[in-house]
């Protein structure tokens, strides 16, 4: 099957608040340094027809970006090109799904997580015959692993974290100059990413554009399957379905926002969810930073079955699940269901909401109007996933006047979240860059079943 051979080991030879963060400049002497900080040389084996029996050169560096406060801080990314005498004919900006151990990162890339969309993506870093191989893949970490596991991982603040991903881009391509490497004369570049990586894609497609960069980067797109575009509307089909499969996601959000957005400084996670929930001890787990999401996830589940009470799972053919009421507090259930709140509750419920609407790809950033696409958007994403709502892919359609090329998957096959990822990098991944580079996609708004 494509979806076996994609996800084959490989084999390694060797080692938003109110003031955005500015755009750092990478040919600037003092801000510019780009670090090295460890090259491997990987050997691809039983892998795609295209990247079998090649090899990639890859590197971890370091780069200067900013916090959410404007603060400078140094990040880490992950670069690989073809070990090969070819000059990369295309630039692959990836964006990594959700992750909550510092072993997925893309610098800490190994064996051990190969058969990931890091490792997929960085098989095209080979050369090949097709117009997505013989590329430069730059997989930036998002802030919170990799050189800076230390601190809280903005979660979904869609402009800070792309503000970080275009300054690793420009670095990375000032670090490939200095090894030597030069881009053909007709390079492109496209973002891609699923599930978190998905909203990050799309939210660094805006930031390409606001910035004025299409041309510097030879910008022709992105690819964004299953993001979580809009918050707010996630919420409230959480609400409304009351259901949440994928419990992890809420804390997570909830600690991103109130860390790093300036309305919530006030506050903590646990002012928004039950001590119910809390006292499953997930917030500790997500901060260890050494557990896959899943791990997280059947912790909580033990927990709950170990300590019955007020936390109840339930469980339909999508899985394992909890009603809202019992991660949320009451206060913001009611809110989001658009009723009213006690007056002592509004500055708290108010302040979330701006928080999360804040994060909308498609929101008012700071310094920013509002944005349309000026690039071809490829969106893939399953009618019944359950983490990541499809009312996130219908937002995004009708918010989109032109460049929306979307397909919505409504088969019964790998439909829900995690499957519905292996599907996107088994089948439609390297499809949709293809028809990017090749200027094959559309240049209005469709919405396609596939």
């Amino acid at each position: 099957m494509i979806i076996l051979a994609l996800l084959a080991a490989v084999l390694a030879a060797c080692s938003s608040v109110d003031d955005a963060p500015q755009p750092v400049d990478p040919d600037d002497d003092d801000i510019g340094i780009v670090a090295e900080l460890s090259r491997k040389t990987i050997t691809w084996i039983d892998s795609t027809s295209f990247s079998n029996g090649k090899s990639t050169q890859a590197y971890t560096y370091s780069y200067r970006t900013q916090d959410a406060f404007g603060d400078t801080i140094r990040l880490t990314a992950l670069i690989g090109w073809p070990d090969a005498p070819v000059s990369p004919t295309n630039l692959l900006i990836g964006c990594h799904i959700t992750i909550t151990d510092d072993r997925q990162a893309p610098s800490n890339f190994s064996i051990g997580n190969a058969a990931s969309d890091v490792g997929i993506l960085l098989m095209h870093a080979v050369e090949g015959s097709l117009a997505s191989s013989n590329a430069l893949v730059i997989m930036p970490d998002y802030e919170g692993y990799g050189g800076t596991v230390q601190r809280t991982h903005p979660y979904l603040c869609q402009q800070l974290t792309a503000r970080q991903v275009v300054d690793a881009v420009r670095a990375g391509m000032k670090f490939f100059k200095k090894k030597g490497g030069e881009m053909a004369s007709d390079w492109k570049s496209v973002v891609v990413g699923y599930s978190q990586g998905g909203a990050v894609a799309m939210a660094t497609h805006r930031l390409i554009e606001q910035d004025r960069l299409s041309d510097e980067l030879h910008f022709c797109g992105s690819v964004c399957g299953d993001g979580p575009y809009d918050l707010m509307a996630t919420f409230r089909q959480y609400v409304s379905d009351d259901k949440i499969y994928n419990t992890v996601v809420m804390p997570l959000i909830l600690q991103s926002l109130c860390e790093y957005n300036a309305s919530l400084k006030a506050y903590q996670p646990t002012d928004f969810l039950t001590s119910d929930f809390v006292n499953t001890g997930v917030l500790d787990l997500i901060n260890q930073k050494n557990l896959e999401s899943g791990e997280i996830q059947e912790r909580i589940e033990t927990y709950i079955l170990a300590h019955p009470g007020s936390l109840k799972l339930g469980e339909d053919e999508n899985g394992l699940f909890l009603r809202p009421e019992m991660i949320l507090r009451p206060e913001c259930i009611v809110y989001l269901r658009g009723e009213n709140v006690a007056e002592t509750d509004k500055p708290k419920v108010e302040a979330l909401i701006r928080a999360i609407q804040a994060n909308a790809v498609w929101s008012s950033w700071s310094g920013y109007d509002n944005w349309q696409p000026q690039h071809p958007m490829e969106l893939f994403h399953s009618v019944n996933d359950e983490v990541v709502p499809f009312i996130n892919y219908t937002q995004a359609y009708n918010y989109c006047r032109q460049y929306f090329n979307g397909r919505r998957y409504d088969g019964s096959f790998l439909s829900l979240h995690v499957g519905s990822g292996y599907l996107f990098f088994g089948f439609y991944c390297t499809a949709l860059i293809e028809e990017l580079l090749q200027g094959k996609a559309s240049v209005t708004n469709q919405d396609n079943r596939t």
